[in-house]
């Protein structure tokens, strides 16, 4: 019996003509981000950021490419069909070009998720590796970016279905395909060990070894590549761009794992993996008045310049004062009156007040800013929940400059059920995908919605009566915000 082992660059599937190349790069996709994912948890990344980031950067990698490409055979009168591979396809990638998009695209994520950048690089290196690992098995399909002649073919010979795909125009030719996705499997073995027995190896590093190993073996690949396949590779004056920019990405390869050194993250990738997998918690979420700021003398005034002028002869006691934290205006000025327009009334009166003098009252609860830089820092996913409306919480964040640390904040008005109902926490745990959630707060009703809505809860005694918090039996007690950096590690 005689095989005919010539695979053609596509294949019908239900009256469908699929692409070989299109196959093998969705196989090298799948592969990576399920390795991304898996690897992202030990660095305290979600794997939705991990789908979402795929989602976003393999769009706009395929894009770079085709751009890449375009850019220099400019002489192939491009139209907009043909650009789009609408008139022939997107034949025409450079990968080189889907590398650089993929990067700014990553930075550009990062910078809005507020991810570690460094340590999503340390996930990408890898995938990238997989991807063109698979991605050469599409150009093997398509017979193109060959070598020169073999002048002792035995090897492939050997081998009926490599040495049959790869006899073009009557001779058998190096399968410059397989040397690079070969060599790129040496590479992801270089990585792989290097992330897991190297100490020395910092957060980022990966993508520094990425860019030089891949820089290297592009050189390589493409130098044979070039003696044999007749088709023309994209230059740029008289220096091939592959040769051009596989040096680029030795040199800032190099450039990377130095400059970082001094200026990148002092984190080891190692150290980061332990202090994940000890983390009892991946997510935190506070409560704000009376847990991260202090704004009880403003609070108190608040409300005694509001019942000065709707209730002059009544005189609030100190324990009516302290009741007021924690429900919200309409819970707690619905105690005094039964009209529903005099409330509305009341809460705007209060506001306006409570507005005007908010910058020049409220203070940093002891150690905030010192925590939350701590946590922030150390990968952990972080929020409020509060019971104000999220335009102040906001607005008292971003004046001790602690919102650009937040992954999300809620205030009352996004959610119909207020404390101690759980429904402010259930919606931040449901939009940061939080797996071990703790939620921080400074009243009985911060407790009732933590432990409602099913995470672990962390009361702080630091208040006028810590026993009162002690009632509701919080998974853990603070005596001061510091403390929460020894309960996060076990």
């Amino acid at each position: 019996m005689i095989f005919n082992f010539w695979i053609k660059p596509t294949f019908s599937l239900f009256g469908l003509e699929i692409a070989w190349y299109a196959i093998f790069i969705l196989i090298g996709v799948i592969i990576a981000v399920w390795a991304g994912i898996r690897e992202g948890k030990k660095l305290g990344i979600a794997s939705d950021d991990v789908y979402w980031g795929v989602i976003i950067v393999l769009p706009c990698a395929i894009i770079g490419a085709r751009l890449w490409y375009i850019l220099f055979n400019l002489d192939q009168n491009w139209t907009f069909g043909k650009i789009i591979g609408l008139d022939g396809g997107l034949a025409g990638l450079a990968i080189q070009g889907g590398v650089i998009a993929a990067l700014i695209t990553i930075f550009i994520y990062c910078r809005i998720k507020k991810i570690s950048l460094y340590r999503i690089l340390d996930i990408v290196a890898p995938g990238f590796l997989i991807g063109q690992i698979c991605g050469r098995w599409g150009n093997f399909c398509n017979h193109e970016l060959y070598g020169p002649i073999v002048k002792n073919p035995g090897f492939l010979k050997s081998i009926p279905i490599l040495g049959e795909n790869m006899y073009i125009e009557g001779a058998y030719r190096h399968p410059t395909f397989l040397y690079e996705s070969l060599l790129n499997l040496v590479g992801l073995g270089i990585i792989l060990v290097l992330r897991r027995k190297f100490k020395k190896l910092k957060s980022g590093d990966l993508m520094g070894v990425y860019l030089v190993w891949y820089g290297i073996v592009r050189i390589f690949t493409e130098s044979l590549r070039m003696l044999g396949d007749p088709s023309d590779p994209l230059m740029l004056g008289s220096i091939p761009v592959s040769i051009l920019m596989s040096i680029i990405f030795i040199i800032c390869g190099v450039a990377f794992l130095i400059v970082k050194r001094f200026i990148g993250p002092k984190e080891y990738y190692q150290d980061v993996i332990s202090e994940i997998k000890n983390n009892k918690f991946d997510t935190i979420l506070f409560d704000l008045d009376g847990t991260l700021l202090d704004t009880k003398p403003l609070i108190d005034r608040s409300f005694i310049h509001t019942f000065e002028h709707f209730r002059p002869d009544y005189t609030l006691s100190d324990e009516e004062l302290d009741a007021f934290f924690g429900p919200t205006l309409y819970q707690s000025f619905s105690r005094y009156s039964e009209d529903e327009q005099e409330i509305e009334e009341m809460i705007a009166y209060y506001r306006e007040f409570n507005i005007a003098n908010h910058d020049s009252m409220v203070k940093l609860m002891p150690g905030a800013k010192e925590l939350i830089t701590s946590l922030h820092k150390k990968g952990y996913k972080l929020g409020v929940v509060s019971s104000k409306k999220t335009d102040l919480v906001c607005h008292g964040l971003e004046l001790f400059n602690l919102l650009d640390k937040m992954d999300i904040v809620v205030g009352a008005d996004e959610v119909q059920n207020h404390k101690p109902a759980p429904d402010g926490i259930l919606l931040a745990k449901e939009k940061l995908n939080g797996n071990h959630v703790a939620y921080v707060g400074d009243t009985i009703n911060d407790i009732k919605a933590g432990k409602a809505a099913g995470v672990k809860t962390i009361g702080c005694l630091y208040i006028k009566h810590p026993e009162i918090m002690l009632e509701v039996s919080p998974d853990y007690v603070i005596n001061r915000l510091s403390d929460i950096l020894k309960i996060c590690v076990e």
